[in-house]
């Protein structure tokens, strides 16, 4: 017996072209500046919502990090004049609150052991503040270690809406709702 094919999937979105959301994907201005920093693994795999902030986003950013991606400098994502939040909830992040003036928001994204790796190293960085979201029930397609760890879009959405980019956090909201439906739709009638 040979070798199964895979369907096609979506260069963009990842998901098979049966599923695609990126018609949904239209990019929304936010004033929070998102830097979606991913592991590599994390960043190939279909279910990673943390695509959408980047896809859904006009000024969103990409910082792929681990062994298999090019040498990451963390220092290269911080900007001069700029409010430097991490978004993960890791202790002694405090509840994020509205800011004034102009935020870049640091969001480390994989599996919550390489999650968060990446936010120690963050967070070590001078003047980067640990921030977390709290958010209510969600659709999940991952199992998470306790019920207060949200996937990597609805925690960029919390964010957002707390720092009061409303229309943002609601498409992101939209398209993540979307992907997560098609994704658990596609599970269930796999045979």
């Amino acid at each position: 017996m040979g070798r199964q094919r895979t369907q096609p999937r979506c260069a963009r979105c990842r998901l098979l072209d049966t599923d695609c959301v990126c018609a949904l994907l239209w990019p929304v201005a936010s004033r929070t500046r998102v830097v979606l920093v991913p592991h590599v693994r994390e960043w190939r795999q279909p279910s990673n919502t943390g695509r959408l902030a980047v896809l859904g986003l006009w000024n969103s950013e990409l910082a792929v990090w681990g062994r298999r991606a090019p040498r990451l400098d963390p220092s290269l994502l911080l900007r001069e004049g700029e409010t430097h939040l991490l978004l993960h909830p890791s202790e002694g992040a405090r509840p994020i609150e509205p800011i004034e003036g102009r935020v870049r928001l640091l969001v480390p994204d994989g599996s919550w052991r390489r999650a968060g790796r990446i936010a120690r190293r963050l967070a070590a960085l001078p003047g980067v503040q640990p921030v977390r979201v709290d958010v209510g029930p969600h659709a999940r397609l991952r199992r998470a270690p306790s019920p207060d760890k949200v996937h990597t879009a609805a925690a960029i959405a919390a964010a957002l809406e707390a720092l009061g980019d409303v229309d943002a956090a609601a498409a992101l909201r939209a398209s993540s709702a979307a992907m997560i439906a098609r994704q658990l739709s596609a599970r269930s009638s796999t045979p």
